[in-house]
């Protein structure tokens, strides 16, 4: 669940919308500046599954006990998280094994600061637990890549392979930022990397930006600056999307902010809890 303290209360958005959001994300990126995502609709539902695997915890909202509220999702514990994620991958490679793979190096990147694009990494105790999910990940796309791995060199799979990657982790964070960030227009001030400030839910509005986002296959990286010029409209500088202006949303429950008493009357809170749409809109830099 990601959480944001909002106005005096709790506006908590399903990892699988944050999801959702992902692939809408790939359906509208590329221009003259960005490539096209190829095999596009693999790679699309690799997007949209990547966090598959908080599907029943979302149903049943894990709890954060001392705060007395549902958890936020970089509250987690590590006994938790793994087979929590592991369900997930399971799920994406029955559906998809490229999809799987994309999964997979993204449950294992969260374990090894993205693979090398974020400096350190999660920081999630219990360092056995993560280095036995990320070598039994590791084995399982020696197999998988060996049945995909049939009309291409190698050489080029991996490196289409580690592009999508890249741009998971570049969708992930976009989506992170609609879904969480203030997005009223602030005084002007240095940039905060996204990945900085998602550990909090309290939210302040300013600019962010994510690093190290691919333009093509072997290309150039470049870093996007988002800032919010108006409520809900953010320029994205270099502008990554196929016309001058994209529209996305998510749908939140909202519930007062409170102390709740135990998981289950958190849980029969936000059965009952009204909905709101979290809009964005996004524009040329």
């Amino acid at each position: 669940m990601l959480i944001s303290r909002r106005n005096g209360d709790l506006y908590l958005v399903e990892q699988l919308e944050h999801a959702r959001l992902c692939g809408d994300l790939v359906g509208r990126w590329g221009n003259d500046g960005f490539a096209v995502p190829e095999p596009l609709e693999s790679v699309r539902l690799g997007a949209a599954m990547h966090d598959e695997g908080w599907r029943e915890a979302d149903q049943e909202p894990l709890f954060n006990a001392e705060a007395g509220r549902p958890l936020h999702f970089l509250e987690i514990e590590m006994r938790e998280h793994v087979p929590l994620y592991g369900r997930g991958v399971d799920r994406a490679f029955a559906t998809d094994p490229y999809a799987g793979l994309m999964v997979s190096m993204h449950w294992t990147g969260l374990y090894r600061g993205r693979w090398g694009m974020q400096a350190g990494k999660v920081e999630f105790p219990d360092e056995a637990l993560q280095e036995e999910a990320v070598a039994r990940e590791e084995l399982r796309w020696i197999e998988v890549k060996r049945g995909l791995v049939t009309q291409s060199r190698r050489s080029d799979f991996e490196q289409h392979l580690w592009h999508h990657y890249d741009l998971l982790q570049a969708w992930d964070l976009l989506s992170l930022y609609v879904c969480l960030i203030d997005l009223s227009p602030a005084d002007e001030a240095a940039p905060r990397p996204v990945p900085a400030t998602l550990k909090s839910i309290d939210q302040e509005p300013g600019a962010r930006t994510i690093g190290s986002v691919p333009v093509t296959v072997g290309g150039e990286r470049v870093e996007l600056t988002l800032r919010a010029v108006e409520p809900g409209v953010v320029s994205v500088d270099p502008y990554p999307f196929d016309s001058d202006e994209v529209e996305w949303s998510v749908t939140a429950r909202v519930i007062q902010d409170r102390r709740y008493g135990s998981q289950a009357e958190a849980a029969d809170t936000l059965r009952e809890a009204p909905t709101a749409t979290i809009a964005c809109r996004m524009t040329r830099g």
